[in-house]
This record gives C-alpha cells, sequence and structure tokens, in this order.
C-alpha cells in the first residue's frame, strides 16, 4: 500500500481521481471495514475504477485537543498495515494539528477536493471534521456532492446486539476485562507487538522463565490481570500466559509492564521481536506474601490458561 504525506501532491495515476474513507480507523474494527467494504462495492460499479484508500492523520487527533489523549488500540504503522490487509491502495495522511483550524468548507475545498482530488467519499454516520468538529455528513454532502462526478456514501451504524461497534466500545471491552468481546469487534485480538527486554529473571528461579515487553507511549494497557494469550516468535505461534500491570509481589507497584511465560518454549528472546494476542481474561493483578505463593497462583494460572486454550 502506498503512504502519502500531507503536503505532498499525488501522484500522476490519481489523476483521474480517488476514492477515500474517512476517519481515525483506530483498532481498524468491524464498523471500519464496512467502511472499506462500501467503498470496495461502489468502486466496483464504476466504469471508470478509481485507487481506493483512506484519509486519516499522523497522530491521534486526542494528542492535540485533549489533556489527557485517548489512549490507541493499534499504532500507526499497524493501523496502515490492516487497512492495506482489507485491500485499499493507498493512504493519505495529514498532519492533524496543521488542519484542525480549518472550516469544513476549506477542509472539503482545499483538502478533499484540492488536494487528494476526491470523486468518491465514505463515511460513517457520526463522521465529523472541520474546525472543532463542526462538519457532520449532511455538511459534507451539501459542500461535496455539487457535480455529478462526484458522489459520498453514508455508513449506518454496525451494531453488536443492541451496541454500536466503536473503537470506544473496544477500548472499554478491554478495559473491563473482556479481551474475547474486544476481539469479536475488531474481528482479531489485542494485540501487543514489541522487542523482548531484559527484566529481573526472578522466573527462572521459578523455572517459569518470562519475555518482558513495554507498552508503547500512547498505548491502550488492558486490565491489569493475568491472560491467556498466544505469542508469534517468527513465523511460529506459542501459547501462554501474560501478567499485565506492575508485578507489586516483586516490583513494589513501579513501571506497568507484560510479563509472558510461553509454554513449551526453550531458547533465548532478549532482544527479539515477539507478538503477543490477548485472548482471555483470567483474573485481576494481585500482590501475594511471597515467591512460594506467588509461584503457587502462577501454576494455577497456567493450568487455567491451557484448559481455556484448548
Amino acid at each position: 500500500m502506498r503512504i502519502i504525506s500531507f503536503k505532498k501532491t499525488l501522484p500522476l495515476s490519481f489523476s483521474c481521481g480517488t476514492g477515500l474513507c474517512l476517519g481515525h480507523f483506530d483498532g481498524v474494527h468491524v464498523g471500519h471495514k464496512a467502511l472499506f467494504e462500501e467503498l470496495k462495492r461502489r468502486n466496483a460499479a464504476r466504469a471508470q475504477k478509481l485507487p481506493l484508500g483512506v484519509l486519516c492523520f499522523t497522530t491521534p487527533p486526542t494528542a492535540t485537543l485533549n489533556k489527557q489523549p485517548t489512549p490507541q488500540l493499534t499504532t500507526l504503522e499497524e493501523k496502515l498495515a490492516l487497512i492495506a490487509a482489507a485491500g485499499l491502495d493507498f493512504a493519505v495522511l495529514y498532519d492533524f494539528p496543521s488542519i484542525k483550524d480549518m472550516p469544513p468548507e476549506q477542509f472539503v475545498s482545499e483538502i478533499l477536493v484540492g488536494e487528494c482530488n476526491a470523486k468518491m467519499l465514505v463515511c460513517g454516520f457520526n463522521y465529523s471534521f472541520g474546525a472543532h468538529g463542526a462538519g457532520t455528513p449532511t455538511d459534507l454532502e451539501r459542500l461535496f456532492c455539487t457535480q455529478d462526478d462526484r458522489a459520498l456514501s453514508v455508513m449506518p451504524p454496525v451494531t453488536d446486539g443492541p451496541l454500536t461497534v466503536s473503537s470506544s466500545l473496544v477500548r472499554a471491552l478491554l478495559l473491563g476485562g473482556h479481551p474475547d468481546d474486544a476481539a469479536r469487534l475488531m474481528a482479531r485480538p489485542y494485540t501487543l507487538t514489541g522487542t523482548v527486554t531484559d527484566g529481573r529473571r526472578l522466573g527462572r528461579t521459578m523455572g517459569l522463565p518470562t519475555a518482558n515487553l513495554t507498552f508503547p507511549d500512547g498505548a491502550l494497557v488492558p486490565l491489569h490481570g493475568v491472560y491467556a494469550v498466544t505469542v508469534k516468535i517468527g513465523t511460529r505461534t506459542y501459547q501462554g500466559i501474560s501478567n499485565v500491570g506492575t508485578r507489586p509481589t516483586v516490583n513494589h507497584g513501579r513501571d506497568v509492564n507484560c510479563e509472558t511465560f510461553i509454554f513449551d518454549f526453550k531458547g533465548e528472546l532478549y532482544g527479539r521481536e515477539i507478538k503477543i494476542c490477548f485472548l482471555h481474561f483470567l483474573r485481576e493483578e494481585q500482590k501475594f506474601e511471597g515467591l512460594d505463593e506467588l509461584e503457587a497462583q502462577i501454576r494455577c494460572d497456567i493450568e487455567r490458561a491451557k484448559q481455556y486454550l484448548s
């Protein structure tokens, strides 16, 4: 998938126009994928096919607008990889602070029509744009669909039972200890990818060596506790358990991390990249009286995780 940074001219191959999905796309959940499928469906009905992509931002809007930015479900790299996997051709990335004060009319005329040469747009029912988020889908239709060769699709909510699928709902599920439900809304488990760092190696003294990862800045940290997980190392996938939190028994409540014991793995992982998929919440993090009590609980957690994963 082609990545086009803001304030750069679109490739000449896009001179015929583009089809764009509009949004932030954090988590790239099933609601976002419905937008992508609508864009592809509308394009398939066109006599002259358009290159299809998304317009989003290099940083989350809340990082600029809020004192406490919203924790993100995906890094920019992860988001773009998921969008590419959905079958889109390109992503146009804008610097949010540089355009946040544009009136809706200017955003449509200069960005969508002028710089992106959009001929077809798809957005969600609750999409907002322009300064202070003043623009609505109704405004977008009024401002964009002024020529016969421009079209807009506004998608209705995608629901999960009585609830509307959204990034906010996925975050709430993860913060509430429901990774199974979050995975259903994202059509994949919530993941943490990173390079294994050196720890205190206390797990080795119990015969339970662990791999330590830290969460990226701005990433959502799920409810502190123990999870049944799978771990991808290179081309192989293993099962395991992860503790998310501050390790209060041995660490006195400092520094949130993810500490993972990988079943049936032997080898050195320091400095290697691994990917952890959170599948099921087993219990909340707790402080034990000593290492013996901690080890007994970990071995109980391992058995519960194996039962779930089997």
